[in-house]
């Protein structure tokens, strides 16, 4: 009997409709691990899985009613026929043919793919060929329709790549002889070749890390010697102008070149004839995070033995996610982050897919049950499939102009902009054992008058002396090895303050500032500033620090006044309300300028962006008070807008109501505002109510400063229990990892989590922590 669509089934998909067909939107099941394969909803095209301990799919139905289900199964082939097909593929007998045009195997490639239509009141999986035409043509629009992860994939990798002013227009030199496209001109290397759009100028182009592409920068050096900005990459050249790489020097970015074909010609080359022969700048960039293996092999030679079972699940990288994966690794490790969300439940009424408790506690299982870390993976047995937080990464980032893209970013900046996130949804509970008081004192050397001043704070960034030792041929840099507790002692050193502007003598003078523990966390965060500035641009210095297995922080109390110093009392109506915008205060802290630099940066301008904000503390770093605490001038702090900007804004063609909601989302900043409506015109100026209860941050903060102040100050003595680790030249490149302390088989080891890869660390492994180590978790002892 033919099977046909119910009426009550849309026999299309409705346009603007979101399909979830890669994994169950409470677990991380998914048609490749779990047995009983996906099913997604008819009606919502939301998918829930069928396990013995969990039956997601009969909870819809219940909620729901909604009783047919599009079920996918996927088993693995044979490892012989994935072999055979990744050579049948490329239709050679060889994968190392040089000059291949570039093709890729997906992964779907490697399943046998089961379609039916599962019942649930029957309990019955129907066949396809058992249902109607119409039945037909919905499944295969649901299956060839995008999922919901790869639509946010797609729009992630959409970065725009513009031209620049040295693009625009190129100017273009007489050449001589015919050009050698073959090789390098002051090289024999064939590969990785670079043409300078000016002169034509072939050279080879730097060694990209991570991959194997060989070079030795020639093109670079002779845009240093020759001043001409603009190559572009050979083995880019398709007749996609778009996919091109083309290089500026000068601007130190990718960029686009109009017209390019036109340049190409006077060089010999025609853009309609040539085939890609190698991979994009972004296609490496995704190989080096994707295949970065960071010493899976031991000293002498022999694999890492890789383990399986609860807390020790991979994740799989996005492409770029190893920061978000390293951080989840080393938080979800903490005693507090298990104990919350094994508590928690997931809320009613909403799309998991669009809520963070949800995500994070599905994460959590994924992490902790040990449902998904099991030998055998499309890498090998050695690897587990482990999960993949592709909805979790897409909410996290939601509207942040980094974390939303496909690009590599830095962990202790995404540490800090999750901490503000799970403070804001959960309140200070999640994550109270890591806050702790910072006391800050400064003292005026004239008169002895000065303020002492707690702030709570979850993490603490410390410098590091980079004292170079000796350069190698290559221009590495050999630097002094350091201990950690170097890297506190200058922290916490005394700071002298030049002109100085004392509130109690009122005169110039050299200030004092010193800082120390006033209380001691349960779990202390620690950032090492590896990234500093060198002339305002971003480097990395791989400066050599002890391990530090066991940290004492009893030499760095809080400072005290001393014989003959008079603390000035802050009246309490001049504390500020200001609340600076989170992202720009956690990309600020991360690039090292102290929280009160940060906090008067963004007040000084706007409290828009960093960028701003950054520009504003370098056109004041030589103020008197720049490190003093930052008190807000008394204005009015109602959060009405005032009724001015709305005028000013209505008279732009807005609605009252719109103009209104804009300024309440940019603090009353009428320019924001105005760029917000303009890229928003179809909001309904309507500000949606939270059904959460709503979290009193501020009151929170408040509560936990009196009791820290009043409890005991807690032990300085700490373990280590994690390392995030950064491995490359720049924090925009390489790849990170994560070294755990964990009990394995009743024994306790270092186990190394780099993405789906887990594995038990020898001492040579551990190694790198010395100089690679970015982000330390202590554990209080």
């Amino acid at each position: 009997m033919t099977i046909q669509l119910p009426s009550d089934i849309p026999s299309t998909i409705p346009s603007g409709s979101k399909i979830y067909k890669d994994d169950c939107m409470y677990s991380f099941d998914t048609a490749e691990n779990n047995d009983l394969g996906l099913d997604i909803d008819l009606k919502t095209y939301r998918a829930y899985s069928r396990t013995p301990s969990h039956n997601y799919t009969k909870e819809n139905f219940l909620r729901t009613g909604n009783y047919l289900y599009l079920n996918i199964k996927k088993t693995l082939k044979p490892q012989e026929q994935r072999d055979r097909l990744l050579y049948d593929h490329n239709g050679r007998s060889s994968p190392k043919i040089q000059k291949l045009e570039v093709k890729d195997v997906s992964d779907e490639d490697y399943y046998n793919t089961t379609i039916s239509v599962y019942d649930i009141k029957e309990d019955k999986l129907h066949p396809r060929e058992s249902l109607s035409p119409e039945f037909n043509r919905l499944i295969d629009e649901i299956l060839t329709a995008n999922s919901s992860n790869r639509q946010d994939e797609i729009k992630q990798w959409e970065q725009e790549i513009l031209p620049c002013e040295h693009s625009i227009d190129v100017q273009q030199f007489e050449i001589g002889d015919q050009l050698d496209l073959t090789k390098c001109g002051e090289c024999e290397l064939g590969e990785n070749l670079w043409i300078c759009l000016h002169c034509g100028v072939l050279g080879c182009g730097r060694q990209q890390y991570g991959s194997a592409l060989k070079g030795n920068g020639h093109a670079l050096a002779h845009f240093e010697l020759s001043q001409h900005p603009v190559a572009i990459k050979l083995g880019s050249l398709s007749a996609e102008a778009d996919s091109c790489d083309v290089y500026c020097y000068q601007c130190n970015d990718e960029v686009k070149v109009p017209n390019l074909a036109d340049k190409l010609v006077k060089f010999g080359i025609d853009l309609n004839k040539v085939t890609k022969t190698e991979k994009s700048l972004v296609e490496l960039n995704i190989d080096q995070n994707l295949n970065y293996d960071f010493r899976l092999e031991g000293k002498d030679g022999t694999k890492l033995v890789p383990v399986y079972g609860s807390g020790l699940t991979g994740f799989q990288n996005l492409g770029n996610s190893c920061y978000i994966n390293s951080v989840l690794q080393a938080l979800f490790t903490l005693p507090s982050y298990q104990n919350f969300f094994k508590s928690l439940k997931f809320p009613d009424n909403v799309n998991p897919a669009d809520d963070l408790q949800s995500q994070l506690i599905k994460i959590y299982d994924g992490l902790l049950s040990g449902r998904y870390s099991k030998p055998g993976s499309l890498k090998g047995d050695d690897y587990q499939l482990g999960i993949k937080p592709s909805a979790f990464k897409t909410l996290i980032g939601d509207k942040h102009v980094e974390f939303s893209t496909q690009k590599q970013q830095d962990a202790f900046e995404f540490l800090l902009y999750f901490f503000d996130k799970v403070d804001s949804e959960f309140g200070l509970k999640l994550n109270q054992d890591l806050k702790f008081l910072l006391a800050n004192k400064l003292i005026c050397m004239n008169c002895s008058h000065g303020t002492l001043t707690e702030e709570l704070v979850d993490n603490i960034s410390v410098p590091v002396e980079d004292t170079v030792e000796s350069v190698k041929e290559d221009g590495t840099k050999i630097y002094k090895p350091v201990t950690l507790e170097d890297c506190f002692r200058s922290y916490t050193e005394d700071e002298a303050i030049e002109g100085y502007e004392c509130d109690h003598c009122h005169s110039k003078s050299v200030a004092v500032k010193a800082c120390g523990f006033q209380t001691y966390p349960k779990h202390l965060v620690v950032n090492v500033k590896r990234i500093q500035l060198e002339n305002w641009v971003p480097v990395k210095v791989e400066v050599p620090i002890k391990i530090p297995y066991e940290l004492n922080l009893e030499d760095f109390p809080a400072p005290e006044f001393g014989e003959g110093e008079t603390e000035i009392v802050i009246e309490q109506n001049k504390s500020s309300t200001f609340t600076p915008d989170q992202e720009a205060m956690s990309t600020l802290l991360g690039m090292g300028f102290p929280e009160s630099r940060c906090v008067k940066g963004l007040y000084h301008t706007g409290n828009k962006n960093a960028e701003d904000a950054m520009n504003w503390i370098f056109g004041h770093m030589d103020d008197a008070d720049i490190d003093a605490p930052f008190v807000e001038p008394e204005t009015s702090k109602s959060s009405e807008p005032s009724e001015d900007s709305i005028v000013m804004l209505t008279s732009m063609g807005f609605t009252h109501q719109l103009a209104r909601k804009a300024l309440i989302l940019n603090n009353g900043d009428a320019n924001a505002a105005a760029e917000w409506l303009f890229t928003n015109p179809d909001d309904d100026g309507v500000i949606e109510e939270t059904n959460k209860p709503a979290v009193n941050i501020e009151d929170e903060k408040n509560e936990l400063l009196s009791r820290l102040k009043q409890g005991p100050r807690g032990s300085p003595r700490y373990k280590l229990q994690s390392a995030i680790c950064h491995k490359g030249g720049s924090v925009h490149s390489g790849h990170y990892v994560v070294f755990i302390r964990k009990e394995v088989l009743g024994k306790e080891e270092w186990v190394l989590f780099n993405d789906e890869k887990v594995v038990i660390c020898d001492e040579e492994s551990l190694n790198d922590i010395k100089d690679k180590a970015y982000i330390y978790v202590f554990e209080q002892v």
